[in-house]
């Protein structure tokens, strides 16, 4: 089964050529990458769309916001402890926090 026609306003017949210095192609190829796009979508949406193109966020990246997320629910859990004057569970969310962070900078590292 062959695709579908596209209507005659959708269709791109004109073709604009451009000449890029060799940092200009380089930048254009490292967005273009960073959006998931092809160099050339890239340039299109860039030119004529009016909201900024979101650079796709690796799996590695989603990862370390997850154990900074997780972080950071320990730590307000520790200063709502000590808030409640609940001291000797302290220190085990210390460890707990030291364990975590000890994790992070192994990821950081590898």
């Amino acid at each position: 089964m062959s695709r579908p026609m596209k209507n005659e306003d959708e269709l791109r017949i004109h073709q604009v050529n451009i000449r890029l210095t060799e940092i200009e192609n380089v930048y254009a190829k490292q967005q273009a990458q960073l959006t998931a796009l092809s160099v050339a979508n890239w340039m299109r949406n860039s030119a004529f769309s009016k909201r900024a193109l979101v650079q796709k966020v690796s799996p590695m990246h989603r990862e370390y916001y997850k154990q900074l997320v997780g972080l950071s629910n320990n730590i307000n859990q520790i200063s709502r402890k000590i808030n409640q004057n609940q001291f000797p569970k302290i220190y085990e969310e210390i460890i707990n926090v030291k364990t975590l962070l000890v994790e992070i900078n192994k990821l950081f590292h590898s």
